[in-house]
């Protein structure tokens, strides 16, 4: 036997039997449970509109729900509902989201400014221009993380970067550049059959630094890496959203947030 060998084989098989004795090297993760909300806050209370601020002729609390109404009669147009708690900065938001209405568009608006009231706009004091994780009803556009929204074409203009269903991208890094593709997350098409048209939704979203993830039913449908180094913004206000045309409405209920480091 060559020299050395005999301690080479205690050695492993020392090493074998620690292992052996410490369990399997990889331990499978615990899937979420969405209705796990320990270290969450709640942030509707299922009865009122209490901590929360926008046109009550437009949302209201029904049924444990917050809705918001429009109709082709009486287009009420792009209305937000703002969370009055703080700005968040680095957060998870949990929702479930509803659409009625063939030309129902929706959204949770997030670390955005407000961008002033306009006179003759009734619903101007609640405009917003932020990041958005989008939702429609027909799922245009549904699971893409974007810039939002133009209103009435007041201040910094969004930008049209975007991080649609199944990409993750990195935003352009300056004006006349396109934002890079990095990778995919899966078929743009096979994710939009996991969500419900109709129905309800759970919507999940993390927000850590420059980097913005954006879950529908468990499925990560978009990743957004802001890393413009004047146009990223770090914390802001929480709002959701109705827009589109025609007779639409929009349902949220078990509205959830946990600040991040």
């Amino acid at each position: 036997m060559r020299p050395g060998l005999p301690i080479l084989l205690v050695l492993f098989s020392s090493g074998a039997a620690s292992a052996q004795g410490r369990g399997p090297r990889y331990v499978d993760p615990a899937p979420i449970d969405f209705q796990e909300h320990t270290g969450w806050q709640p942030i509707f209370d299922g009865k009122s509109l209490g901590g929360w601020d926008g046109p009550t002729d437009v949302w209201r609390a029904e049924n444990g729900e917050i809705v918001a109404q429009s109709s082709a009669v009486s287009p009420t147009g792009t209305t937000y509902l703002i969370w009055n708690g703080g700005q968040p900065a680095n957060f998870e938001f949990k929702a479930e989201i509803k659409l009625d209405g063939l030309g129902s568009n929706s959204g949770i608006q997030f670390r955005a400014t407000k961008v002033g009231e306009v006179a003759d706009r009734k619903y101007s004091k609640w405009d917003l221009r932020g990041y958005q994780a989008d939702f429609d009803l027909q799922n245009a556009n549904t699971g893409a993380l974007i810039e939002c929204c133009a209103g009435s074409r007041r201040g910094v203009p969004p930008r049209p970067d975007r991080a649609f269903r199944g990409q993750v991208v990195r935003a352009a890094m300056a004006n006349g550049e396109k934002p890079s593709l990095i990778g995919t997350t899966g078929d743009p098409e096979q994710l939009k059959s996991c969500i419900k048209v109709g129905d309800w939704n759970q919507i999940h979203l993390i927000a850590r630094g420059r980097t913005m993830m954006y879950f529908i039913n468990g499925y990560l449908m978009s990743v957004f890496l802001d890393d413009h180094p004047t146009m990223y913004v770090d914390h802001g206000f929480l709002a959701v959203q109705l827009e589109g045309r025609g007779d639409i409405a929009v349902h949220f209920r078990n509205l959830w947030l946990k600040n991040l480091p």
